[in-house]
């Protein structure tokens, strides 16, 4: 296997700004699956010629990774023996899924003292990560195996990735999950960090396992939070100030629907019907909120997890 080089390596050789222009092709193969010249001329302002001499470039340093695809018109990952050129994470590469490719990224030069806490010391498969998200871009389905928390099945399962997105602590993707088992044939959210395995396949996603089949993401429902009556004075007044309450000490907020599992479990929102204020001593000022609007979201599917087990 050739050397993956530090990005700061490439400019070192290159200069800042091939070597910008070096990595974004390296991400779009690697994470997309392929990129077009008008990839290149939109995000950087190239010319035809220059894009021409950026590619070769490239070629010169990873000539197996890429192939042209005549007929759909564009430079495609050669999987079987991809290799990246430069080094990247894959908390750094789902992060710039999400919000664009930023080459500072690349460079471990905070502009204050920064630290990220809460970071599990599992890292991320940048592999599979890969997998998903060329998956996400191409509409094509996945062959893995995935360690569930809710299931004992681990066995390999088809999925057909749509999105990504970060819960606060872990990165996770959405995806159809096809089969014949119980539980299956519909959309679901998965942690990167319990893929065990991930497999390439040509399954093309049908109609119904796309994105936007998917009636639980593209809900956007108001969520209708008080201030739990279990808080102290003292701990009232410290969430009012960190949410932003007012002094009605009630906060409304619009969230995907499917999403909010991850919001009460991090916001410690107390879901029962009615707000518990006879918690032992021990759960005294755990929770912060307590859904008053719940009759109103009950209907849903995906809110089945969030009210499994209580009144």
């Amino acid at each position: 296997m050739k050397n993956i080089y530090k990005f700061s390596h490439i400019v070192e050789k290159e200069g800042i700004q091939v070597a910008e222009r070096l990595a974004y092709i390296d991400f779009l193969l690697q994470f997309k699956g392929s990129f077009s010249r008008s990839d290149l001329t939109a995000f950087f302002g190239l010319k035809d010629a220059a894009v021409s001499n950026l590619v070769g470039k490239y070629r010169e340093h990873r000539s197996k990774n890429v192939f042209y695809d005549r007929k759909a018109g564009k430079n495609v990952i050669n999987v079987e023996c991809f290799e990246p050129l430069v080094e990247l994470d894959s908390e750094t590469a789902l992060g710039m899924l999400g919000n664009g490719f930023n080459k500072n990224k690349l460079q471990d030069s905070p502009i204050v003292p920064y630290e990220r806490i809460g970071v599990s010391p599992k890292k991320l498969d940048v592999t599979l990560v890969s997998k998903i998200s060329r998956a996400i871009c191409n509409n094509s389905g996945v062959i893995c195996c995935y360690r569930s928390g809710s299931s004992s099945n681990h066995a390999s399962r088809i999925l057909f990735p749509t999105a990504i997105f970060f819960d606060g602590m872990s990165w996770m993707f959405r995806a159809y999950h096809r089969g014949d088992i119980a539980g299956a044939n519909e959309f679901k959210c998965f942690d990167f960090a319990r893929l065990q395995s991930v497999d390439e396949s040509a399954l093309v996603a049908d109609i119904h396992e796309r994105l936007e089949k998917d009636a639980d993401w593209h809900i956007t429902t108001p969520i209708h939070l008080e201030l739990h009556p279990t808080l102290s004075e003292s701990n009232k007044a410290a969430t009012r100030i960190e949410f932003g309450i007012d002094d009605s000490d009630e906060l409304i907020i619009n969230v995907k629907a499917v999403l909010f599992y991850f919001i009460a479990k991090y916001w410690r929102i107390d879901v029962s019907t009615e707000a518990d204020n006879t918690h032992s001593y021990a759960l005294q000022n755990y929770y912060k909120f307590h859904l008053k609007n719940r009759k109103t979201l009950e209907h849903l599917h995906c809110m089945e997890n969030v009210f499994k087990g209580t009144k």
